[in-house]
């Protein structure tokens, strides 16, 4: 039997005899709390219910696994992205979106990880996702082949925002570690497609971390969606 996800159980009230107890808002807003003070690990059910001054019990009212706090914590966060304003250009549009993504995943380093363990299917994943399509509406191409786009291009900024350092956090000089790591490798004789390769770029392109992604998810979505 296939488990409901949260959005698609009722919401509880407080039935006879019993108080209403503390809300899904309320529960979702001091998981938030608790995760950007200490972490993702941090939160737990005991602990949320700590800083509302309840027991875990009260939250299985709402709540029948910590998955389902994590989906909500995931919802509420997205609330406050939003898309840039469109220029009517659907490329460079998708591209500025993504990007404008990724800086918002940077600042969320919990919300980072909590992406990493459940995919964030919520409504306002959903809002998202339809003003992608809404990008789209000009395209050609069919159905499938944008709904698989948007999935490509979304999976590149998690997992960028996962990968370029430990919690999501963007640090140049934590980039520029690593590019110095890749040539010491090059020339230690074992790695010689990889010298080649750093050999031909010399010693920078002088882009940024920012340019150079900018310009992997325009060459995936002109792979993805070419011009027709």
């Amino acid at each position: 039997m296939v488990r409901e996800i949260i959005w698609m159980r009722p919401v509880p009230t407080g039935g006879t005899g019993r108080p209403a107890g503390w809300s899904r808002e309320q529960i979702t807003a001091a998981a938030i709390a608790v995760a950007e003070a200490d972490g993702l690990p941090a939160v737990t059910m005991r602990r949320v219910a700590t800083e509302l001054g309840t027991g875990a019990a009260s939250l299985y009212r709402h709540l029948d696994t910590r998955d389902d706090l994590l989906d909500l914590m995931i919802d509420r966060a997205f609330a406050d992205y939003q898309p840039v304003p469109g220029t009517g250009g659907w490329r460079a549009d998708l591209v500025a979106d993504y990007l404008r993504l990724l800086r918002f995943l940077r600042e969320r380093p919990w919300l980072v990880d909590a992406l990493s363990i459940r995919p964030g299917h919520g409504p306002q994943a959903a809002r998202i996702f339809e003003a992608g399509l809404a990008r789209l509406a000009g395209c050609p191409a069919p159905g499938l082949a944008k709904m698989e786009t948007l999935g490509v291009l979304n999976g590149m900024v998690r997992t960028h925002a996962q990968h370029e350092r430990p919690g999501g956090v963007l640090h140049e000089e934590f980039a520029a570690s690593q590019a110095a790591h890749l040539y010491q490798l090059a020339g230690d004789g074992r790695h010689p497609h990889l010298a080649a390769v750093l050999a031909e770029l010399g010693p920078g392109t002088g882009e940024s971390t920012g340019d150079r992604f900018a310009r992997v998810l325009t060459l995936v979505l002109d792979g993805l969606l070419p011009e027709q």
